[in-house]
């Protein structure tokens, strides 16, 4: 049954001219990994954050491994008082000046009773973190305050956080820093799916120039999670790394086919279930100089399990059609 399930998405993928490339082999500690996020340290030390716990710490001389768990970046947990301040989601990470920062999630499963936080180190390194604590974003009905990405602007000159997970999915606010929320801002629209069946969360944002015009990407992970048999979706239903873009970082966002984002359930496929990768999600891009443009994200494998503790880390170097637009392609 689970093959059956595969293969047919695999199917629908290939009739929309959509590459299927298995992830690229890894070693080490590759298991165990959800909503991973990867940063490279000088020519060749790589560190990778994970869902759960105080937001786990591995390392590896390549983006193959081997990988070595080094422990929590908050072994503490959160000093956001809310539900779920141990067991941290989502990190996200960047180098800004001469610092990093990592945004996460504070939350438990279906709830909104969330906040996004931030937390800054000189190096990474466990033991280095000082944890800020909330940007302060308010909470409303409309989204959900996990998944955050942050996307930097003209070199630092803009700030702009992405987040948030079903309800009415993904919307974006200006920070003036990496610690604070810019005078007067507040959360706007940038991508909505109104069938249910395929809510989007887990947003990327991207921006890369192509055939002379600097494009921003949104990548988004849609559809439905972390099920397990014999409660699968049907197929197709299952979560997949859909991509919009814009010639703006903060709207107007588009699939291939010129299909809105916001406002008419539009989404362009990059990378769904096939052979032993069942719901790929929980995605990040990165340029690495060594390898070129690099989609990560997590995967559940059946010949191992689908329970979150399974989940399994990959990573595809990925490039773009004579349009534009993301192609994995090993």
């Amino acid at each position: 049954m689970n093959y059956l399930i595969l293969l047919a998405f695999c199917f629908v993928a290939a009739t929309a001219q959509v590459q299927c490339p298995n992830p690229q082999p890894c070693s080490g500690a590759c298991g165990s990994v959800h909503d991973p996020a990867i940063v490279k340290k000088g020519k060749d030390s790589y560190y990778r954050f994970s869902t759960f716990g105080g937001i786990s710490i591995a390392t590896a001389p390549d983006l193959k491994g081997p990988w070595t768990v080094q422990g929590d970046a908050l072994p503490g947990g959160s000093m956001i008082d809310l539900p779920g301040n141990t067991n941290i989601w989502a990190p996200d990470v960047h180098h800004i000046g001469n610092l990093y920062y990592m945004y996460y999630a504070v939350s438990t499963g279906g709830s909104q009773n969330s906040a996004i936080g931030v937390a800054s180190s000189p190096s990474m390194d466990t033991g280095t973190w000082t944890d800020h604590g909330s940007l302060g974003i308010l909470q409303s009905p409309n989204y959900n305050l996990i998944d955050p990405n942050l996307l930097i602007v003209d070199y630092g000159a803009s700030l702009l956080l992405s987040f948030g997970s079903f309800w009415t999915d993904i919307y974006q606010i200006e920070l003036s820093d990496p610690l604070t929320i810019a005078p007067g801002a507040s959360p706007y629209q940038l991508d909505f799916n109104s069938t249910g069946i395929g809510s989007v969360e887990g947003s990327y944002q991207f921006w890369w120039p192509t055939n002379g015009t600097i494009y921003y990407y949104l990548f988004s992970s849609s559809g439905a999670c972390c099920n397990t048999p014999p409660n699968l979706p049907p197929p197709g239903d299952e979560y997949h790394i859909n991509v919009c873009r814009s010639e703006t970082p903060n709207g107007g966002f588009v699939d291939k086919n010129g299909v809105s984002c916001l406002s008419a359930n539009g989404g362009s496929l990059v990378l769904g279930s096939h052979d032993n990768v069942y719901a790929p999600g929980g995605e990040g891009v990165m340029y690495d100089s060594d390898v070129g443009l690099v989609l990560y994200y997590h995967y559940v494998n059946p010949t191992i399990g689908y329970d979150s503790q399974d989940f399994q880390f990959g990573f595809n170097v990925f490039s773009f059609d004579v349009e534009g637009w993301p192609v994995v392609t090993g």
